[in-house]
């Protein structure tokens, strides 16, 4: 996966920022389209799997 160049980028939570902060875009970071589709799926799986922990009341 390769990223844009030039990208200035700070974060002291990556996955707040990649998530529900919305900081960290792939779609402006990735240099490949296809690498920010794959990106925001993955992302998209995790927060499904974070749902259903949550749900069962194995995370708070």
């Amino acid at each position: 996966m390769e990223l844009k160049k030039g990208l200035e980028v700070s974060t002291d939570d990556f996955w707040y920022d990649l998530t529900y902060g919305g900081y960290l875009k792939p779609e402006e970071m990735c240099a490949n389209p296809r690498d920010a589709e794959r990106v925001n799926a993955a992302i998209a799986l995790l927060q499904e799997f974070q749902q259903a922990c949550e749900k069962e009341g194995l995370i708070q």
